[in-house]
């Protein structure tokens, strides 16, 4: 006889799983009241008990720790052991997400729940039975993913990150010349780009702060006197030097923005100098979305237009090139939005802003025309008999 120590219902199954004190996990259906499975963690070690287990979320499975550290994960269908992993400490709970996709684990002595990512969402997991010299020694995951070396340096990499807020983007060639490729740029940062205005305006404080108009009870005097009463101006006084920081970093994006514009206003004009105009679009590709729209917003507007003809003419280019389509059409909108009026009363400005739409809806049918002939061509596929 053996006596049970615990009980799991999986309620869309209609199985229960019952923990007993020989080491075994014995499954039972409470429709037919028969025993489906029996489960042992390690028929060798007649110390060895189950300390928590629990269902996969659609039954499949039960993944159980054990006292030698291990934690098991059954088929029930076949019911074999299809993976064990042993964790340095022992384990005390475990518990599966309700999609399915995680496994949490807690392990004693450590503070802090452990998550493990479901393989079989990624790929292929046989359901043969594993062998005890099988089971893979793990350790624990930790915060930063890497065994919690250099947690605190990769912390201050992401931190100095933020601060520059400022993404490289990678370089890849073009696989080939007749094929119309899309920049690697997120695509959060040229939609941003699209709608910074309304942003802005969603994102504009309603009312300026008030200043209290008493400070708080807790505060120290300014004057030495301990039995003194606090004076109502007592915020401003205990240190006037430090500023803000919300005014100290909006002072730092103007000054990275001015930085931004004035090198992007070499770029142009050297390209406008040598007409090669790859290093002044790389140069705009790799700005964040607030200082690509200044260093658009800044060109300069009065006649001859040099700098105007230049961004028309690189962006022409681009498209030419058939590479960062996406950038230039959000570049090309942003462009028109804060200069078109300028760009219509000037002739050559005009002539140059068609040859860029004739370009680009030479451009956008080449495109369409390939996309029908794919599809007809797979439809015919399909089609065959």
């Amino acid at each position: 006889m053996t006596k049970i120590l615990g009980l799991q219902h999986h309620r869309n199954s209609d199985l229960i799983a019952l923990k007993c004190d020989d080491g075994s996990i014995r499954v039972l259906d409470i429709e037919t009241k028969k025993l489906v499975r029996e489960l042992w963690a390690s028929r060798s070690h007649a110390e060895l008990n189950i300390i928590d287990y629990t269902f996969s979320t659609d039954g499949r499975w039960i993944i159980a720790a054990a006292s030698d550290s291990t934690v098991r994960v059954w088929d029930l269908p076949t019911g074999h052991l299809i993976d064990a992993m042993k964790l340095p400490g022992s384990c005390t709970a475990v518990a599966f997400s309700p999609s399915g996709e995680y496994l949490a684990t807690a392990l004693d002595g450590e503070v802090g729940v452990h998550i493990w990512t479901n393989r079989t969402l990624f790929t292929h997991v046989s359901t043969r039975q594993i062998a005890e010299n099988e089971v893979a020694t793990m350790k624990a995951p930790t915060a930063s993913g890497e065994g919690g070396e250099a947690l605190i340096d990769v912390a201050a990499e992401e931190e100095a990150q933020e601060e520059t807020d400022e993404t490289a983007v990678p370089i890849m060639d073009q696989l080939s010349e007749g094929i119309t490729t899309l920049s690697l740029v997120p695509k959060s940062r040229w939609q941003t780009l699209l709608h910074l205005d309304i942003i802005r305006a969603r994102n504009k404080p309603k009312e300026a702060p008030k200043v209290p108009e008493q400070a708080p009870f807790f505060l120290p005097s300014v004057s030495g006197d301990p039995g003194a009463k606090p004076d109502s101006t007592a915020l401003a006084s205990l240190n006037p030097e430090p500023k803000s920081r919300i005014s100290s970093s909006a002072l730092g994006s103007r000054s990275s923005a001015a930085t931004s514009t004035n090198e992007f206003t070499r770029h142009l004009a050297r390209a406008a100098q040598t007409y090669d105009y790859t290093s002044m679009l790389s140069y705009l590709a790799s700005l964040p979305p607030s200082a690509a729209d200044v260093a658009i917003r800044t060109l300069d507007t009065t006649p001859p237009y040099t700098e105007l003809q230049a961004f028309i003419e690189g962006l022409t280019a681009r498209l030419q090139e058939r590479r960062d389509y996406e950038l230039v059409q959000a570049w090309m909108s942003v462009f028109l939005r804060l200069h078109g009026d300028v760009v219509t009363k000037d002739e050559s400005l005009v002539g140059m802003l068609r040859k860029w739409q004739e370009e680009a809806k030479r451009e956008r049918e080449r495109v369409g025309g390939l996309v029908g002939y794919s599809v007809g061509v797979v439809g015919w596929v399909r089609s065959a008999r």
